[in-house]
């Protein structure tokens, strides 16, 4: 094992303690893994450390519990710190962590995660070598991606952050807020609800958003706005053109444009724009400057 990869191993086991102090009732805020575990209740509790050689895209599998994965300088192997929490012995034992070749997939009791006072959840820290794919596939709870490849995302409920991608992403979020930015490649979103924003991207921009708002700056391609259910929408510093197709209700703000700007399929939103040095093409009634 290299410096680099002990040292983030022992970077892993701190925060793992970390964690099993809040959970025997200290609070501790886990910055480190890009989520919080503030004051969680643990009452019975384990923790699995477990690695493989680095080979691929990363599959991982996750249910109820924060997620964080980052990329790491040096590495070569795919490294995981889990802490597994439950109610009671009996849903502690029906929690299980499995690393096998570049597939981590999590196992909860047959009970599901969570029933009344009872409950099951296991936080995930990974560690892999900077540049690796990840395809993330997350039930419930945070979720952190940090300087790693091309990203796939299929998530169900709680926030979403990735930051320094380099390749594209695609995330199908279904509730919570999501933050992309610092990508080297395009970014496709189909967004149920919640805040989003988008920033600084080397590519172009492909948005499904069904409600609340949508900020998008910084783009050096194109920015298409396929749907939008309601919320405002702001799109600002892009490189190419802007077109909404279909925008519900809620203000559309467009703003700082190389290309033109298209707007089609409005309903009941107000259209401003603003420094489009291309052409513009949007109903007359809806135009504001």
């Amino acid at each position: 094992m290299t410096k680099t990869t002990r040292t983030g191993f022992w970077l892993m086991l701190l925060a793992s303690a970390a964690l099993l102090a809040a959970c025997a009732g200290h609070p501790v805020h886990l910055h480190a893994a890009g989520v919080q575990w503030d004051e969680e209740r643990c009452e019975f509790r384990d923790v699995r450390e477990l690695s493989a050689p680095a080979a691929g895209t990363l599959r991982v599998e996750s249910g109820a519990g924060p997620v964080e994965i980052a990329g790491e300088a040096g590495l070569e192997e795919f490294q995981v710190s889990a802490v597994l929490c439950a109610s009671d012995q009996e849903r502690l034992d029906g929690l299980a962590v499995t690393l096998e070749g570049n597939r981590l997939e999590t196992r909860y009791p047959r009970s599901g995660w969570s029933i009344g006072s009872s409950y099951a959840r296991i936080a995930l820290t990974v560690r892999v070598p900077t540049g690796t794919a990840i395809d993330l596939d997350d039930r419930s709870g945070a979720a952190t991606v940090t300087d790693v490849g091309a990203v796939v995302v299929d998530d169900q409920s709680g926030s979403l952050r990735i930051t320094g991608a380099r390749g594209d992403i695609r995330v199908e979020d279904g509730s919570g807020s999501l933050r992309i930015e610092d990508v080297t490649g395009d970014v496709s979103v189909e967004d149920g609800s919640g805040s989003l924003t988008i920033r600084e991207v080397a590519g172009s921009v492909m948005l499904e958003d069904g409600s609340g708002s949508a900020r998008v700056h910084g783009v050096t391609g194109n920015v298409v706005v396929t749907d939008d259910g309601s919320g405002s929408i702001e799109i600002e510093g892009v490189g190419g053109n802007v077109r909404v197709s279909d925008a519900g209700s809620g203000r559309v703000r467009v703003r700082d444009v190389e290309g033109g700007l298209t707007v089609t399929g409005t309903r009941r939103s107000r259209i401003d724009y603003e420094d489009v040095r291309g052409a513009v093409d949007l109903p007359p009634d809806r135009r504001r400057r």
